[in-house]
């Protein structure tokens, strides 16, 4: 099921994306521009002229960044001189970082704005300092952001080399010192881009420039008294939830450009690894925060939906399908992703109706089932502290291993404890299901079948291929899925002993 989105990433190559600099939410430590950047009206296209003179007759290649990948988008070959352009009369660039490469080592950053005519001049030895732009202003801000970037990088690393050489680095006067040397250069950083960003308001340079900032993170150990119980850890807290809250001060979600970075997809999965709970619920929140941020971008909003979908979709951890199935009804399957084919829109609400019964938490749905006998059995009626609900079948080759598995490693090990084996048989062949039983002694299960698929257990279920497995709690909710035996095991087992039940 995966792979069949990975065309909601892709397609965006194919966006133009939004060209303004309007900015998201205001907050107090911001420096983006909060109004719409009105510029000159731009020729149509583009026309890029480049000229690298150590590279006659060669080619030349322009490409973007998405999704920590680069893509060709244009090829210029040089003539005898070195000189050749980038050009399309009818269509523009969409707005990002753009590299030229001269060969997969060795390239260069330009931006691409709203001004598409320029050229640059350049060699192929060092690059930034030869690079002379025309005709682009906001390229050149770019380049000198560029170099100014690398002088303090180079500043701090400076910082940091003279600390380690430091004899008594834990003396507060020491560290102070270079405290105050960081704070310095970070607040050097802080106020280049404010002034970038009042000097191009609206443009990629500036939307760029702002979003590599980080929250400025106040000293808590100011706030929390010594002598506070656990004050490292209450420091550590406030610091993680302030960074939280103000994690995308400097992102302006209503510039697509930032999709064409090679870091705007880096922050986002740095945010919903180590800065959110991974919960569905808080998931769904969180992403619908994010994706309502970029109303008024369909390109930036058509990204990130796409990516908190896939982000759900993908995960490893158990019952984020939820947010997969929340994410699903509030965007695609109300029409609001309205570049999705019929196609695939399909195959997502087929996934969604398969899914939604089964979440994590909810209350299995009711089997009321024939046993080999003829006497009728019910799930709801199955007293245990904990069920596996098993859907199997005689002859598949992977249910042959496991289900034999269950009794010795599940059943055997906690049925003392009141735990039961509620086996669904999938198939309706009477004879062959019998004799699996009966070859492997099965008979402590709860054995059942629906031959004619009375009680709709396969879309209930999300029954796809077999075996498949639920853990179900005393009033059947389910706590537990797609996990293989040795997981349920030690589930079951820490389960037991939350209620006081010691298991060998």
């Amino acid at each position: 099921m995966k792979q069949l989105f990975l065309f909601f990433i892709c397609g965006l190559l194919m966006q133009t994306g939004c060209a303004n600099g309007q900015s998201g939410k205001k907050t107090q430590q911001s420096s983006t521009p909060q109004t719409i950047h009105r510029e000159e009206p731009q020729p149509a296209g583009y026309d890029i002229r480049v000229s690298v003179p150590k590279m006659p007759n060669k080619p030349l290649i322009l490409a973007n960044y998405l999704e920590g990948k680069v893509y060709a988008v244009d090829t210029a070959h040089l003539d005898a001189s070195g000189n050749g352009a980038f050009r399309n009369p009818d269509k523009k660039l969409a707005r990002g970082m753009y590299l030229l490469l001269f060969s997969p080592s060795n390239y260069f950053d330009i931006i691409i704005g709203n001004d598409q005519h320029f050229s640059l001049r350049t060699d192929t030895a060092q690059v930034m300092e030869n690079l002379r732009i025309e005709g682009s202003p906001e390229n050149q801000a770019f380049l000198e952001f560029q170099k100014f970037m690398v002088k303090q990088n180079r500043k701090t690393r400076e910082i940091s080399q003279a600390l380690e050489k430091e004899a008594d680095k834990t003396n507060p006067d020491v560290r102070k010192k270079y405290t105050d040397q960081f704070e310095q250069a970070d607040k050097e950083v802080r106020a280049y881009i404010a002034d970038l960003c009042r000097q191009y308001p609206g443009s990629a340079t500036a939307t760029f420039a702002n979003f590599t900032l980080s929250p400025d993170i106040p000293d808590f150990s100011k706030e929390v008294p010594e002598g506070t119980k656990d004050r490292d850890l209450e420091i550590r807290k406030r610091g993680y939830f302030y960074n939280k809250a103000h994690y995308w001060d400097y992102t302006n979600f209503r510039d697509s450009m930032l999709i064409r970075t090679p870091i705007f997809k880096n922050k986002l999965d740095d945010y919903f690894k180590n800065m959110i709970l991974m919960h569905p619920d808080t998931v769904y929140k969180e992403s619908v925060n994010l994706i309502e941020r970029a109303r008024g971008c369909k390109a930036m909003f058509r990204y990130l939906v796409s990516y908190c979908f896939n982000y759900s979709l993908e995960s490893k951890i158990m019952g984020m399908d939820a947010a997969f199935v929340y994410l699903s009804k509030r965007y695609y399957l109300s029409g609001q992703a309205d570049w999705i084919d019929k196609e695939n829109l399909e195959k997502i609400e087929r996934e969604v109706i398969l899914t939604q019964y089964n979440l994590i938490g909810m209350k299995a749905q009711e089997l009321k089932l024939p046993t080999m006998e003829g006497d009728w059995v019910s799930l709801y009626e199955t007293d245990a502290p904990f069920t596996l609900l098993m859907f199997w079948e005689s002859d598949c080759g992977h249910c042959k291993k496991q289900v034999p598995q269950v009794k010795k490693d599940l059943l055997d090990k906690f049925k003392p404890y009141g735990f039961k084996v509620f086996a669904v048989h999938t198939q309706n062949d009477k004879e062959k299901w019998e004799k699996f039983v009966a070859d492997h002694d099965l008979f402590d299960f709860i054995n059942c079948w629906d031959p004619h698929n009375q009680t709709n257990f396969r879309v209930y279920y999300h029954i796809e291929s077999t075996p498949m497995f639920y853990l179900l709690d005393k009033d059947k909710k389910i706590i537990g899925k797609k996990l293989d035996i040795e997981q349920m095991a030690d589930m079951m087992k820490r389960k037991f002993e939350e209620m006081g039940v010691t298991i060998p």
